[in-house]
């Protein structure tokens, strides 16, 4: 399944066009800049591909833009709805056909409770504006929809164990149990493999932090990782691999479904 090409990726598109064309520069040249392939920048110019933010300022400087570019992609992100660092994982999300997520902190964002999406966007963004903290919570819940779909990708994810004790931002004890039960509620009709590495495993694998990886019927596995600021996709080959093993041995490390699940439900009366 190819990405969703939308108008508004189109006409950003058509701007890098414009400015590579005005720099006299070849797509081969944009792409050597890059370190890409001449028709991953075909892709962007034609709008059949998301080009990320650290490319688009490459660019920008690359073309002589002033900044322009930057601006016209925030631009482009904004028109969809979602925020810019949310649209490109949103798309690759409708298209997998395999979700695996790992997160040693919180609970993922796609089974997140809007509730306890906004009391941790709170937490992690002091000082964040109202508007801006509900235009990240509508976000993370738009992503969400993919729970209702025909054809849902199948979702495998790890946590760790402190993640299920763990109450964020200024969030109650009743809101924290609903977020344990989205969980349950979801591992039960069978939308979400869930799997909890326990305190007491005795290797861990997963020391660098969160990441994901979105597998497709038709073209190779994407993976992306969390930072401070949003979340950087990672398509090299090499990398996503390790994205794999890494995943596979956190699995062998946690618990089983059947168990994860039972610690789930224990923890609606400790928590």
């Amino acid at each position: 399944m190819a990405e969703k090409i939308t108008p508004a990726r189109k006409k950003f598109g058509r701007e890098l066009v414009r400015f590579r064309k005005a720099a006299r520069l070849t797509q081969a040249e944009a792409a050597d800049a890059l370190g890409v392939v001449p028709t991953a920048v075909s892709s962007y110019e034609r709008g059949t591909r998301g080009i990320e933010l650290v490319a688009v300022a490459t660019l920008d400087e690359l073309y002589g833009a002033n900044q322009s570019l930057i601006r016209k992609w925030h631009e482009a992100n904004q028109e969809t709805g979602l925020d810019p660092w949310f649209q490109q994982l949103s798309d690759l999300e409708e298209a997998a056909v395999e979700l695996r997520d790992y997160q040693p902190l919180v609970f993922p964002g796609l089974v997140q409770t809007e509730k306890y999406a906004r009391a941790l966007t709170r937490d992690v963004w002091p000082g964040r504006g109202a508007d801006s903290v509900e235009s990240l919570v509508r976000s993370r819940m738009r992503r969400q929809k993919i729970f209702g779909q025909t054809d849902a990708p199948f979702i495998l994810m790890i946590i760790e164990e402190p993640v299920v004790y763990r109450r964020v931002g200024a969030l109650s004890r009743d809101d924290h149990v609903a977020q344990i039960r989205r969980l349950i509620h979801e591992i039960e009709r069978d939308t979400l493999r869930l799997q909890i590495i326990p305190r007491g495993a005795p290797r861990h694998h997963g020391g660098t932090g969160p990441f994901r990886i979105n597998s497709f019927s038709d073209r190779p596995a994407v993976a992306s990782a969390e930072h401070m600021t949003g979340e950087a996709v990672i398509d090299d080959a090499k990398l996503v691999q390790h994205c794999m093993t890494v995943f596979g041995l956190l699995q062998g490390e946690a618990l089983s479904g059947a168990q994860s699940l039972d610690m789930l439900k224990e923890a609606l009366e400790d928590v």
